[in-house]
């Protein structure tokens, strides 16, 4: 063990247990605990960054129905207000966190940006954090992008009736720049490639239901583009997965990344003790459409025109950053940039454990933020 809570406030979280599996209850699709469509997520305490972060910012917690008609599948988000003092730049940073993970995680890195006048929202994505559905069981990966884009519209209207000139009136008041990391790297291009397209937001909606918020870029690291070949579960495998996907979806199967995500053991060990992450192993239906999104979003990289920024590590052992450069080359955006980072493992934002640890960190956090200064 590498790795230990050190304030009383970590050690009263980390001691949190994680929701029980229930291996039968997810292949049946029954909630555990009954009634419950988080699986037991919601009701789980804030990490204490997260909580930090909540105390000493303006927040609003937000859900928005996935579908407006049953209202029984929900996507969670949290909007965090800049830093009180700051001029506020009147821009959204919607970032998407990565697979078994939590929006709250971008706590730790929320003041690099909140002390610049940027708001940041962070959704749970679906099947994780407080966000309905089986834990990390997402077998449409197009799904993520439709939630995020689900959350900029509802933050948006929530906006826009604060400032509303008439009734059913409906105009942007902010931008919009969508970042995330890995899974959530995918998810913030598939939702630029998506959702991106150039919309005139001087002219208001007349209806809720034609209100189309636009997105003015991305900020993608090592996204989801291809799979390194040390993660690529081996073909005996995934033959058994398609085998049992029709029966058997939500089974937790492959390891996928496991023990490849940093040089430090010990973010793994402080991931695994986080009571609201997943731990155990990709689920089969996760699993295989993952590859089949790599593969459909790889046809449509020519596609992406709005600006972006990529950031991808060379010592990636999860996503290649050949994915990150073949999406340079073909996406029509003529704003368009590309940072490797030498060696640099999956997990970008690893906080260091000093200051010189930590220089990595605050070099990648430094060019996302002198990006966004520029656009």
């Amino acid at each position: 063990m590498t790795w230990t809570p050190v304030t009383e406030e970590e050690r009263a979280y980390y001691s949190v247990p994680k929701p029980a599996p229930a291996l039968i209850s997810e292949l049946l699709h029954r909630p555990e605990p009954a009634g419950d469509p988080t699986w037991g997520r919601a009701p789980l305490p804030r990490a204490p960054d997260e909580a930090r972060i909540r105390a000493t910012h303006g927040h609003r917690d937000g859900k928005v129905w996935l579908d407006e008609h049953t209202k029984d599948e929900w996507v969670a988000y949290q909007v965090w207000e800049p830093t009180k003092g700051s001029q506020d730049r009147e821009c959204d940073l919607v970032f998407c966190h990565g697979i078994n993970d939590y929006g709250g995680k971008f706590a730790v890195h929320a003041d690099h940006f909140l002390d610049a006048g940027y708001r940041v929202v962070v959704p749970d994505l679906p099947g994780h954090g407080r966000s309905t559905g089986i834990h990390v069981y997402t077998p449409r990966m197009e799904a993520l992008a439709d939630a995020v884009y689900a959350v900029i519209k509802d933050v948006a209207l929530q906006d826009s009736r604060l400032v509303q000139e008439q009734e059913g009136s409906y105009t942007q008041t902010r931008k919009v720049f969508v970042a995330g990391q890995s899974l959530g790297g995918f998810t913030a291009t598939l939702t630029c490639l998506k959702y991106g397209a150039p919309v005139d937001t001087s002219l208001p909606s007349a209806s809720h239901a034609s209100f189309r918020p636009t997105i003015s870029g991305g900020i993608f690291l090592c996204p989801m583009l291809a799979i390194s070949p040390e993660s690529r579960p081996a073909y005996a495998v995934e033959l058994a997965a398609r085998a049992l996907a029709s029966i058997a979806g939500p089974l937790p199967f492959a390891s996928a990344n496991k023990g490849k995500n940093s040089e430090d053991p010990s973010v793994e060990e402080q991931f695994d003790q986080d009571p609201q992450t997943y731990s155990g192993k990709l689920r089969i239906a996760t699993g295989l459409a993952v590859l089949q999104a790599i593969t459909e979003i790889n046809d449509k990289l020519s596609h992406l025109r709005v600006p972006f920024l990529l950031c991808h590590g060379t010592g990636d052992r999860v996503t290649s950053y050949h994915g990150s450069e073949r999406l340079l080359r073909e996406a029509e955006s003529t704003d368009k940039e590309l940072k490797l980072y030498p060696d640099y493992q999956h997990i970008l934002l690893r906080k260091g454990k000093d200051a010189a640890d930590d220089m990595r960190r605050q070099t990648v956090l430094n060019d996302m933020l002198e990006w966004l200064d520029r656009h």
